[in-house]
């Protein structure tokens, strides 16, 4: 496109130069006097006229190709959205056969992983791999520090510092608490575990 487009531009020069020297040998002063006047003035008008021939094919081939280019571009654009969405189908369909071979892995791995979130996850699952004790961890060490807070007041009934029970609930997961921790050692009031017990058992 860009060369037919730098053809007809310069057929436009070369009629617009032809046609100045058309003028300016038309104008001459001494065009009266001048011998072989007419013959010269035949071949300047020859000249002209294949110059504008020459710009009008040019203009000619290259509005044709514009067209043409124009008339395709929605079936140009067409292949290559539904080119776009062939790759992506076959790119998500690759992984989708490949997460599917590695899901009963991924699935073992996850099973046999000690450290799965208590909160949430199945009680029985989570029991069974505790060797020590049938307890789940969360609820074993809620206990342990409420143990010698039995008798606080509107224990169960008063909302702790949400931020404290969230990062209860996040060492719980963790499995990071030691049995011997004391609410003292931990920062927590009694609140805080009784209030993070009653969510475990929620969201069994």
């Amino acid at each position: 496109m860009t060369e037919l487009r730098d053809n007809y531009e310069k057929a436009q020069r070369k009629l617009e130069t032809a046609d100045t020297n058309l003028k300016k040998f038309q104008t001459r002063s001494d065009r009266l006097t001048l011998p072989n006047f007419d013959e010269r003035l035949r071949e300047l008008e020859d000249i002209r006229s294949e110059c504008e021939q020459a710009r009008t094919l040019s203009h000619d081939i290259y509005a044709t190709e514009t067209y043409k280019f124009s008339s395709e571009e929605h079936s140009i654009t067409v292949k290559l959205f539904y080119q776009y969405l062939y790759e992506e189908n076959t790119f998500y369909n690759d992984v989708s056969k490949y997460l599917s071979s590695k899901m009963p892995e991924i699935e073992q791995r996850l099973e046999n992983n000690d450290l799965i979130p208590s909160f949430g996850y199945d009680l029985a699952k989570h029991c069974s791999k505790r060797n020590d004790t049938l307890i789940a961890y969360p609820i074993e060490i809620c206990i342990r520090l409420l143990e010698n807070s039995l008798n606080e007041e509107g224990l169960f009934r008063i909302a702790p510092s949400h931020g404290k029970q969230k990062k209860l609930v996040a060492e719980l997961n963790l499995q990071t608490i030691d049995r011997a921790a004391t609410l003292n050692e931990l920062n927590y009031d009694p609140h805080v575990p009784a209030s993070t017990l009653k969510q475990y058992l929620r969201e069994l």
